[in-house]
């Protein structure tokens, strides 16, 4: 926060006196301070605005988006999109190729969790498969792992534990954070602050920018309002869930999770349905 010490101009309060001269003078003189005052709001805004100016990502113009079966398309000069799906365990058996040839682009494939009650780190038992198969298929690959993480040392054993499974895969697309509560029992998060959250998210996002692959942190409107540190995390692509009409997020969206009930061929249920969206 930056403190502003607002002078007077030379405006004494002994000058601060109804009638005659001196009351034009002092007139003057409050006007003379209320223009500085609106001059150092306008910086002060100005200021805040550079504070959390957008990020590495785009603002998504509803106008640019065609709402397609199964998949979105966008169209924006500067800005190419991909459509994609992301899946765990959860889709079982999934047909690449006709993934593929349903108009998919990418996928982001779940590689792994952290118990929320065992705390024990656990690799997707579909990962491996999924990851090889989705590349044959001529799909980039990004990976998301389902944090509980309650510390930043947990965070960072995260990401090695991701790093590490992505020897000899053709991963290449972003290495997605994702921290959430666990709503269906007790968990170990569930006493986790935004701030704790926050660093969370920038010690994995370290290790993996290390690792020489491109970190993004999954979040809701709700992380991204009252959990996660935005200004903390600005140079941070998001990957936002958001199932309005446009991602609403001011400072702007790298991947976008626009569906939970996709209907795609080579998936067998309900999928999640996104766009990766990158500066041309």
């Amino acid at each position: 926060m930056v403190v502003y010490e607002q002078k007077r101009g030379g405006t004494h309060l002994e000058d601060k006196k109804k009638g005659g001269k001196r009351a034009a003078s002092n007139r003057r003189g409050w006007l003379l301070a209320v223009l500085v005052l609106a001059g150092l709001g306008i910086w002060g805004i100005l200021e805040w605005r550079a504070h959390t100016a957008p990020g590495p990502g785009i603002t998504v113009s509803e106008e640019a988006l065609t709402r397609r079966e199964p998949f979105y398309q966008y169209d924006a000069p500067g800005v190419t999109a991909r459509a994609g799906v992301d899946v765990s365990s959860y889709q079982g058996v999934v047909d690449w190729p006709a993934v593929k040839a349903a108009g998919a682009d990418f996928a982001m494939l779940r590689v792994g969790f952290r118990g929320y009650g065992t705390g024990a780190l656990v690799e997707d038992n579909a990962f491996a498969q999924n990851a090889a198969d989705a590349a044959n298929a001529g799909l980039t690959v990004g990976v998301y792992f389902y944090s509980q993480a309650v510390t930043e040392e947990e965070a960072a054993e995260e990401a090695r534990f991701v790093v590490e499974r992505l020897r000899g895969t053709n991963v290449s697309g972003p290495i997605a954070y994702d921290l959430e509560f666990y709503t269906a029992d007790e968990a170990r998060t569930d006493d986790l602050t935004g701030e704790q959250a926050t660093q969370n998210a920038l010690a994995f996002c370290d290790v993996i920018r290390q690792a020489g692959y491109e970190p993004v942190v999954y979040m809701n409107l709700h992380w991204a309002g009252s959990m996660y540190g935005m200004e903390e995390l600005a140079h941070l692509p998001v990957w936002l869930a958001s199932y309005g009409p446009v991602p609403a997020l001011d400072r702007g969206v790298t991947l976008w999770q626009y569906s939970e009930s996709g209907v795609v061929d080579g998936i067998e249920g309900p999928v999640d349905l996104d766009l990766w969206f990158t500066k041309e």
